[in-house]
């Protein structure tokens, strides 16, 4: 099994190429980052735009990686206002909360919470999800999980109001770079239909198959999941489009 896990990743990551998420809204157009916000690691300011998208030699990993820091907060945002909503919707919130200098812990936490639903709106379920902002952050000041080191347990977030499974691993990876895997609606549909999968199973044993057969390395994690999500947009889509689809040969679908 290990064979054909890595195989997909290298498959998919030859296809496409290095994805880069989390996609981090507030660092567009701001320099040592690609056109899409993303941190490039280790290139000072000013280096050669050709130089993005490059592995590092030997390695599967990307060049390019989530922005830290101060980014952390809005990453661990995003993957809440993206529950049940496309990434479209939850940039429209970003947008509002940066507008309005609300994407920090002390003002989310400060604004009445109609207010802040109204400014999240786009992102659906919106005031449950302005509830859901509040508590979490509250957790993360109580905890002080904005220092560096500091890392919150997955069980403590499963505790926390409307904070799932996929929800809480996707802070954990994306934000405080925990190799934990992701597992969404597009990693059940694509192998599935590459017969890894049966469609049953739970949200753990999902990630024990990647997770048991892959390296634990949080960036190759990260870097599976997006590619995952691209590739279900691109081909694998609820009415898949097969034709020119890299997996062909080994999905099941096509048997």
């Amino acid at each position: 099994m290990n064979k054909i896990i890595l195989q997909i990743y290298k498959t998919l990551l030859e296809e496409y190429g290095p994805q880069g998420w989390w996609p981090v809204y507030s660092l567009r157009n701001t320099e040592c980052r690609d056109a899409r916000g993303y941190f490039i690691e280790d290139l000072p300011i000013g280096t050669s735009s050709d130089l993005l998208g490059q592995r590092r030699e030997g390695s599967l990993l990307p060049t390019i990686l989530p922005p830290r820091g101060t980014s952390k907060f809005e990453i661990a945002i995003g993957a809440i206002l993206t529950q049940n909503t496309a990434w479209t919707n939850v940039e429209k919130a970003l947008a509002n909360l940066i507008k309005q200098n609300i994407l920090d812990p002390n003002k989310i936490m400060d604004i009445d919470q109609k207010e802040l639903a109204e400014l999240i709106r786009s992102s659906g379920y919106y005031n449950q999800k302005a509830k859901k902002l509040k508590k979490f952050t509250h957790y993360l000041q109580e905890g002080n999980f904005f220092r560096d080191g500091n890392i919150p347990a997955r069980e403590n977030l499963l505790e926390l109001w409307g904070i799932g499974k996929e929800t809480a691993d996707s802070i954990l990876l994306y934000a405080y770079k925990v190799p934990v895997f992701v597992v969404d609606t597009y990693t059940i549909r694509i192998f599935k239909r590459l017969g890894l999968l049966e469609g049953k199973e739970k949200y753990d044993e999902i990630t024990k198959l990647f997770t048991e057969n892959l390296k634990t390395d949080y960036l190759v994690f990260q870097e599976y999941h997006a590619l995952i999500v691209y590739h279900a947009k691109e081909h694998c889509r609820k009415k898949p489009i097969c034709e020119a689809c890299v997996l062909n040969k080994i999905c099941k679908k096509n048997i």
